[in-house]
């Protein structure tokens, strides 16, 4: 199959030649959802590789579940940061399309995958010489570091192929070719799947890892997902259309606004991270299980994020090549019909996390404790579901328009900022624990929400020229 079927069965992306505007709105939420559909499911694939971890690591011990919970924060602290450049390459990527540029969206890939290895490799130096000392930053229990210990260092390993990944599959998503990055991701998945149960409980002649299999594997299947996605960039028309490898493609006037569009979803990534990984600290001096229920709930959450995430990575698509086009008033539209796409799917899993708590956690523990402190807070993660719906498509919208700094500006002043106090005087000093931690959490979620209808609403995001 041919990047360009993969794609979309004409080899066209869903909206090339379209006015959104247009469009009837039956049309519209078609459009969105035939770009969404493949997103979501490639975002859920990636999900699931940490619910795998977290569901096959569980079996090993609360302990040891508490390190990949740790653990995988200070991996995510600095590999998604430098991941973060992808909305900068989905961006410019769709913005070069909606104005009939094709030929320059090659040199938008050679930029971000530039950028993004030359600070990939300083971090994976950083993951391999000094995990121990990364642990310490965040938890005092030495079974806890040293497992973890063990997990970074297989994962700072993988590192670089997985940035090959998201750069590569951010340029397709931005042309509209979204099932490229859903079918490798998809099959990143099955194969991390595989290796867990090999690498973790040690098969077919392989040694018993436990929480460094989980790294290990997930590490491998990266590499391979990276190989993948790069035969669909050699494929030649494909190759050809959009220049993706040709000598010229490096241009040093790309870098400058290449880097303003990257650099504020770089820090808001780190900022939040750092945010979470206080989070983790905090909850550590409420209890281990605390840490290992928090992990659960906040792995099982993330599968409700997924349409919300997809949605507004199609809408950022969308609103770049409406632009492009010089056609805000179908950037608009694509933006308020995503939110109502996400905010009906993602109400759903509201409805079953209110109703059904109890079943999602069972999947990842038989602790009797687990379940009893997961159980409240799950309910509470699916009260605020149409909130975080809002919030996380409009921020698609806003990048999608070369609006990042903004959008950083709100989730840094809201998670970053905020969170951590707000954790310690609702936990710790008034006594909360676990549930005062989470009214912490959610109080995040709303605000953010709050701020990125304010920017839709206020701003002239419509007229940012990139």
């Amino acid at each position: 199959m041919s990047p360009d079927t993969a794609a979309n069965g004409d080899g066209a992306a869903p909206v090339a030649g379209q006015r959104l505007s247009a469009l009837s709105r039956r049309q519209l939420a078609a459009t969105i959802a035939a770009m969404a559909t493949p997103v979501v499911l490639g975002q859920l694939s990636q999900t699931l590789m940490g619910l795998v971890d977290t569901l096959m690591v569980g079996r090993l011990g609360e302990t040891q579940l508490a390190s990949v919970a740790v653990a995988t924060l200070l991996f995510s602290a600095l590999a998604m940061s430098i991941k973060a450049i992808d909305v900068a390459a989905q961006t410019f990527t769709a913005r070069r399309v909606g104005e009939g540029r094709d030929d320059e969206v090659g040199a938008v890939l050679t930029t971000a995958l530039t950028v993004c290895l030359g600070a990939g490799a300083v971090c994976m130096m950083v993951g391999l010489v000094w995990p121990e000392a990364l642990m310490r930053l965040v938890t005092r229990d030495p079974a806890v570091r040293e497992l973890g210990r063990q997990y970074l260092v297989y994962r700072y390993a993988g590192i670089l192929p997985l940035l090959v990944f998201f750069q590569a599959k951010a340029v397709f998503d931005g042309i509209g070719w979204t099932r490229i990055g859903m079918g490798v991701g998809i099959g990143m998945n099955l194969v991390n799947v595989l290796f867990n149960w090999v690498f973790i409980f040690g098969k077919w002649g392989a040694p018993a890892l436990g929480v460094g299999g989980a790294a290990l594997a997930s590490s491998l299947s990266a590499l391979l997902a990276a190989l993948v996605i790069a035969g669909f960039l050699v494929y030649g028309p494909t190759r050809r259309r959009f220049r993706l490898i040709c000598r010229t493609n490096f241009q040093r006037r790309l870098i400058g606004p290449f880097l303003r569009i990257a650099w504020p979803p770089a820090v808001q990534t780190l900022g939040i991270v750092i945010a979470l990984v206080i989070f983790n600290y905090l909850l550590g001096l409420v209890s281990t299980l605390a840490v290992a229920t928090g992990n659960v709930v906040l792995r099982i959450a993330s599968l409700s994020f997924m349409p919300g995430v997809g949605v507004g990575a199609a809408v950022q698509t969308l609103v770049g090549q409406s632009l492009g086009r010089l056609d805000p008033v179908g950037a608009r539209r694509a933006a308020v019909g995503g939110v109502g796409l996400s905010v009906v799917f993602m109400g759903l899993f509201g409805v079953f996390f209110l109703a059904t708590p109890a079943f999602f956690l069972r999947l990842f523990s038989s602790s009797e404790g687990l379940l009893r402190e997961g159980m409240p807070i799950l309910r509470l993660m699916g009260l605020v579901q149409v909130i975080d719906a809002v919030g996380l498509t409009l921020s698609g919208a806003l990048r999608g328009a070369g609006l990042t700094c903004a959008v950083m500006m709100v989730d840094v002043g809201t998670g970053f900022v905020l969170l951590p106090p707000l954790t310690y005087l609702f936990a710790i000093v008034m006594g909360g624990g676990l549930m005062g931690a989470w009214l912490a959490l959610l109080t995040w979620f709303t605000l953010y929400a709050v701020g990125m209808v304010w920017i839709f609403v206020r701003s002239d995001w419509q007229e940012v020229r990139i």
